[in-house]
């Protein structure tokens, strides 16, 4: 487990391994938007997604969380569930890979060395207490020990209020808080943007 200071307190991260199954479920229970996906939308085709339901994507994703290795990690408050960030290598997600708004740059970057955020999901109960930098932060640092040599996410840029759960992409400017750089404008307001580690002795924004 790893800890995030932030102004609400200290946030703990830990991977979803099998043994923690039973907090990501009920996580993703306690809201009516991320209970549909169950963090499957980028891992299937179009087709595929269409053809499945809630239960489908469920199960193909606690089959995922059996195999490991982690697709994720998970974030503590006050020692209770509060979010959820999905990190991996893009070669898992090939559905982002194919978005107009989050294909890789340059094309043929390594998809196995090259990871990226597809997912956040914050309870309600911690939304606009600025936790999805330090939930980011933590995402980074665990792709880095896992082998990747940057971190991509297609983040959303806000000219109004979000509704509906369409900052789950990442936002902005908590990205940009977390030290992650726009590479490509995609449209109006989505960003390609990308992490990459301090070299040796630089001052890490993430730590």
């Amino acid at each position: 487990m790893a800890d995030e200071s932030t102004d609400g307190g200290t946030l703990t991260t830990a991977p979803l391994m099998p043994e923690r199954w039973d907090d990501f479920d009920g996580l993703f229970r306690s809201d009516g938007i991320p209970r549909g996906c169950w963090c499957m939308h980028w891992r299937l085709t179009a087709k595929a997604w269409k053809a499945g339901d809630a239960g489908s994507r469920c199960a193909a994703f606690r089959d995922r969380v059996d195999a490991g290795p982690p697709p994720g990690l998970l974030a503590y408050l006050d020692g209770g569930v509060v979010g959820w960030v999905q990190v991996t290598p893009r070669a898992e997600v090939p559905r982002f890979n194919a978005a107009r708004t989050a294909r890789p740059l340059p094309a043929d970057a390594d998809l196995a060395r090259v990871w990226a955020i597809t997912c956040f999901f914050l309870h309600k109960s911690v939304r606009g207490r600025g936790l999805m930098t330090p939930l980011a932060a933590a995402a980074c640092r665990f792709a880095v020990a896992h082998g990747a040599e940057a971190v991509e996410a297609a983040a959303i840029l806000p000219r109004r209020k979000l509704i509906w759960g369409e900052g789950y992409v990442g936002i902005v400017p908590a990205l940009e808080r977390a030290g992650f750089q726009a590479i490509a404008q995609r449209s109006e307001t989505r960003h390609l943007m990308r992490w990459v580690p301090s070299p040796p002795g630089a001052s890490d924004p993430n730590r």
